[in-house]
């Protein structure tokens, strides 16, 4: 039997978490593909705007070339084109041409207009044609290899060679393959083979034939167009920046708000400041804040008015019962009116532990710990600590020590000793209480947190208390953040786990 093992894969967390990391890293993707579309833009601009320049530039030369080449003798002419031709334009003479006239309204019939006026020619004589392919591609000899020639096509070649190679032609034949050569290629690309094809008749019969090549722009950019896209980014990442940790200011202060009524500190209402969103946010904050204090001081008051009023007939009942013959059933009374003032007085305690408004400060928390232990040892109480370093953590400390002291004299009662242990984790603080007793059955580990649950039956209160205690307990330490629970140990006895939240 094979086995399979199972691969967990843990992906690369890109997508910040924060809303300013957020947007500034959708601004940099914009500001990327923006930038690239621009370049490309003002790459195909430049392009077009050079191509724009250099035809003007040879309609120019190619005017004064033709005014030239007749009204000079043939002999002449070689020296004419030899000179008129340079980087980029190629000049020649032949007896016939194959271009065509182009269509009225077509950019190549401007180009004629604008050459037949310059030259002061007649109309629909001079034949322009201009290639449809603006950038570059691989050269292919063995497909087509009259391809960069605009005046041919493939059944004419053999006319072509005759004709180009002939002794009439100004160009021997390395001195026009050198040509082609020499602005056709660039970084191991090719230029496509030409761009404009011009045929103008002259006076002799003959035809002037011009072929240019647009000259590539240069690859780099210049260092202000650098300067500018740095500078850009750089006010965009400035002002993101700013605006949203302007904007989130009034977040983070809620969150602070929200964790310490959490905790159950007295905060004070937040100021409405911000977005039209967050004002109403925060609004909402203040009232719910302030209906919750609200319910817990009217519920404090009225508990605290029932202990008072009972407090008064209970001890009315007491004065009563002593004037009760039967010993027997005066010592039940008196022990129902006793248990009767310890509920009261714990509910009491209770409710004022649920709304208390005790100040939140730094704690030594081993200190703390050290000191009760101390204090149960001085009444002759089994309680051990080995204080720890120092850690410090913000809370109310006599609710905190309260709650601790819950759980040690539950220890205490049902095992007879108790021991305290601290130890923190990356994001908690972690008290733990454990004892040598029976421990408690697992369907009951959660039902001891009720208020008036007892795991002891019997109606004692110094074996089985009022049940109050760990309720109490809870209230505190989830008033910190934090929870509290139970757990029965492996060599016997009980565990009780206090965590709070750094």
């Amino acid at each position: 039997m094979t086995s399979r093992t199972k691969i967990k894969y843990f992906p690369l967390r890109l997508w910040p978490r924060s809303i300013t990391g957020q947007l500034m890293l959708a601004i940099v993707v914009a500001v990327i593909i923006a930038q690239a579309f621009s370049i490309f833009l003002f790459a195909r601009e430049r392009l077009d705007v050079t191509q724009t320049v250099v035809r003007k530039q040879v309609l120019d030369r190619t005017a004064s070339v033709v005014t030239l080449l007749n009204e000079t003798d043939v002999s002449l002419h070689r020296n004419i084109l030899r000179a008129a031709g340079g980087t980029g334009i190629h000049y020649s003479l032949r007896n016939k041409t194959r271009l065509r006239v182009p269509r009225l309204g077509t950019p190549a019939a401007d180009l004629a207009n604008s050459l037949q006026d310059k030259a002061d020619m007649p109309a629909r004589s001079v034949r322009v044609r201009l290639t449809s392919r603006k950038f570059f591609h691989r050269w292919d000899k063995k497909r087509d290899p009259h391809i960069d020639d605009p005046f041919l096509d493939r059944a004419s070649s053999e006319d072509f060679d005759r004709e180009e190679h002939s002794s009439h032609h100004p160009f021997a034949k390395d001195r026009h393959k050198d040509w082609r050569n020499k602005h056709r290629s660039h970084n191991g690309k090719r230029f496509a083979a030409w761009d404009m094809a011009i045929a103008v008749p002259l006076d002799n019969g003959r035809w002037l034939h011009v072929k240019t090549i647009v000259p590539k722009p240069p690859k780099t950019w210049g260092i202000a167009f650098l300067i500018s896209m740095l500078v850009l980014m750089l006010l965009m990442f400035a002002a993101v920046y700013f605006s949203v940790r302007k904007l989130t200011s009034p977040l983070r202060s809620l969150e602070r708000a929200a964790r310490k009524l959490g905790r159950g500190e007295a905060i004070e209402p937040l100021e409405e400041k911000g977005p039209k969103e967050l004002v109403g946010t925060i609004s909402a904050f203040n009232n719910m804040q302030d209906r919750l204090m609200r319910f817990v001081q009217d519920r404090t008051r009225m508990l605290a008015a029932i202990s008072h009023d009972l407090r008064t007939p209970i001890t009315t009942l007491r004065l009563r019962a002593e004037f009760i013959d039967d010993d027997e059933m005066r010592d039940k009374i008196l022990a129902t009116l006793e248990e009767m003032q310890a509920m009261t007085e714990a509910v009491l305690a209770f409710a004022r532990e649920d709304a208390s408004s005790e100040e939140t400060k730094p704690v030594d928390v081993s200190a703390l710990l050290a000191s009760i232990a101390e204090d149960y040892c001085d009444m002759g109480k089994d309680v051990t600590f080995e204080e720890t370093d120092s850690l410090v953590y913000n809370c109310r400390p006599m609710s905190l020590k309260r709650a601790i002291r819950n759980l040690i004299e539950n220890a205490l009662r049902y095992a007879g000793s108790a021991q305290i242990e601290l130890s923190q984790t990356s994001h908690a603080l972690v008290i733990d209480i454990l004892d040598q007793g029976k421990g408690i059955p697992k369907e009951q580990m959660e039902q001891v947190f009720t208020p008036f649950f007892r795991v002891e039956g019997s109606r004692n209160l110094e074996t089985g208390g009022v049940g109050l205690g760990l309720s109490i307990t809870r209230t505190i330490i989830r008033s910190h953040g934090g929870d509290v629970g139970l757990s029965n140990r492996a060599g016997g006895g009980l565990r009780a786990t206090i965590t709070l939240p750094k």
